[in-house]
């Protein structure tokens, strides 16, 4: 009796060990179901395992942005929480708006955003010398991003670049009258009919205006205010004159173009044969973020091939040099980015204030 039930202990023990030996080898051999994966879309890697799961575990990322909704929800939100599964919330402000609130937040540490983004490399500047847009990270896909879009730390990148273009309304230039050219929009046949916005209102209006000056002619602030240009507070209006046909023409972004021909208005997208200035949208990780891993993910996501898809997809340039250029409605491709003008953010220290100041003499503060 004793021996049989040290025999049935035996075979217990056996099976025991042998169970245990081929739970292991499955695990080896096929890995854990509770192992954390890596973040891999189409091919290329966004986020290593450890970043990805703390990212899902955070659950969340908050942006304070200036790219319109209109644009970033179909662009990024959708393809973002698609692919990761991770809520992304969006605040969306002008670039003066923002910065007022995020100084003011700082300041009280209570700053809510996880990314942020601004037009005005000033003001960039200025975010990063307190200390609120200054952490480094350098994204999986830094070498494929261009020295121009990125810092050279990884603190802030070209999430998105927007060239400026000139509209027509085609309800009131004739085709035989419409522009080819910046130079053109001198012509007195023009007079009273071109609107556009003030300096004053940010980076692009800025940028563009310089553009036009140092590029196309370096009396061009004084000649097509002779013209009698129309200068308004904000884009918005200048789109919605534009529309109406109260005036014949405007410039600003390409996508506000596109958006308003999408919807049936008689719209038609110019790229002057001169070349165009861009309007940079930049940002990185908030120093305080309360989602850090989850920023890390977005901004990785952000200057992917596949986030620079999505966005070429609203009309604008991503960050990833190997992502084609986006296409007109009309088929129409866009020049490649780096045939455009952007001013280096060294620059716009440098001359920023005086250039302003140039332009107020001629057209005052809007």
């Amino acid at each position: 009796m004793r021996i049989q039930k040290e025999e049935k202990m035996r075979r217990k023990n056996c099976v025991t060990v042998i169970s245990s030996v081929i739970a292991a080898s499955c695990l080896c051999l096929f890995g854990s179901t509770a192992t954390a994966q890596a973040l891999v879309v189409d091919g290329e890697q966004i986020a290593d395992a450890k970043t990805f799961a703390a990212a899902k575990k955070e659950g969340k990322v908050l942006v304070y942005g200036t790219w319109p909704e209109r644009n970033w929800n179909p662009a990024v939100k959708a393809n973002f929480e698609k692919d990761t599964g991770i809520t992304l919330e969006f605040v969306r402000m002008t670039t003066q708006v923002l910065f007022q609130r995020v100084t003011a937040e700082a300041a009280a540490n209570r700053l809510a955003a996880d990314v942020i983004d601004v037009t005005d490399a000033i003001l960039l500047g200025q975010l990063m010398q307190r200390n609120i847009l200054n952490k480094p990270h350098k994204v999986p896909s830094f070498n494929r991003i261009p020295a121009d879009a990125k810092d050279p730390e990884g603190r802030w990148y070209a999430f998105m670049r927007l060239p400026i273009a000139i509209g027509i309304n085609t309800a009131v230039i004739k085709p035989a009258d419409e522009p080819k050219r910046w130079i053109d929009l001198l012509d007195p046949k023009y007079r009273g009919q071109i609107g556009t916005s003030s300096l004053d209102v940010g980076g692009s209006a800025f940028t563009t205006w310089l553009f036009l000056r140092e590029k196309i002619n370096p009396d061009y602030w004084s000649r097509i205010r002779e013209n009698k240009i129309r200068v308004y507070p904000s884009v918005a209006p200048v789109l919605t004159d534009l529309v109406r046909g109260e005036i014949g023409i405007g410039f600003m972004g390409v996508t506000s173009f596109q958006e308003q021909e999408r919807a049936g208005a008689p719209i038609k997208t110019v790229f002057p044969e001169e070349g165009s200035s861009l309007l940079s949208i930049q940002g990185g990780i908030a120093n305080s973020a309360t989602h850090p891993n989850a920023a890390i993910v977005l901004v990785n996501w952000l200057t992917s091939k596949r986030g620079s898809a999505a966005i070429a997809q609203q009309k604008a340039y991503g960050a990833h040099m190997d992502v084609p250029p986006p296409t007109l409605l009309d088929g129409r491709k866009f020049a490649p980015v780096d045939t455009l003008w952007d001013l280096p953010l060294d620059r716009w220290a440098k001359i920023r204030e005086p250039a302003s100041e140039e332009w107020r003499k001629l057209y005052g503060r809007r």
